[in-house]
């Protein structure tokens, strides 16, 4: 499943990479909120004869695959908290393979309260960075302790993009003590969305 897949560059990849460089059996599904895109990527599909990817109007309240196995959720730049509805769609599916890059994190940014780091976070764009980081890392942290072995890689070198981290989890049923991340939120006065749609907003 491809979550918010846009224009479908790398839905389109994907399929071709399995499908036809592999010689695997695949099904790919593109959701996207854009009728309009959906469409076109559909006729796009079929004039390739992809027979086994296709794309549907829908999120995750509009989930069109309740009673489907899913075996991969695949997101790439999901804007802000998108990203996090992904990544919770996909450890309340249990789904084995996660890859996410996310995208214009801003909800931190927002956030972020701590008078030791008021000197550097007077700076604006330092400020952005930091949030940006905390908050990919506070999601692995929450993949963590949701059973996921989770790596934060870089994927791409940033002269071709500096959005270039990606987060890689694969379900394997640990979970990990969350009591330090749960302190360092509270030093920092952060409660992301994904902590809320995985651990609860009044935990």
């Amino acid at each position: 499943l491809d979550f918010g897949c846009g224009k479908s560059y790398l839905t389109f990849i994907l399929y071709y990479y399995f499908s036809v460089k592999k010689g695997v059996r695949t099904r790919i599904i593109g959701y996207d909120l854009k009728a309009d895109v959906v469409e076109r990527c559909n006729e796009i599909a079929a004039r390739y004869g992809y027979d086994g990817l296709r794309f549907e109007v829908a999120d995750v309240t509009r989930d069109t695959l309740a009673d489907t196995h899913i075996d991969m959720v695949v997101t790439l730049h999901a804007c802000d908290t998108a990203t996090d509805y992904a990544l919770a769609y996909a450890v309340n599916r249990r789904v084995g393979r996660i890859f996410s890059v996310p995208c214009c994190q801003h909800e931190l940014n927002r956030q972020i309260a701590n008078k030791e780091l008021y000197p550097i976070m007077d700076y604006g764009i330092l400020k952005e960075r930091m949030a940006a980081l905390l908050t990919d890392g506070i999601r692995g942290q929450l993949l963590e302790m949701s059973g996921y072995r989770t790596q934060i890689l870089e994927f791409i070198d940033m002269e071709h993009t500096p959005k270039n981290i990606m987060i890689r989890a694969i379900r394997q049923g640990k979970k990990a003590d969350g009591a330090a991340l749960e302190t360092m939120m509270k030093e920092l006065h952060v409660k992301p969305t994904l902590y809320g749609l995985l651990v609860g907003e009044e935990a």
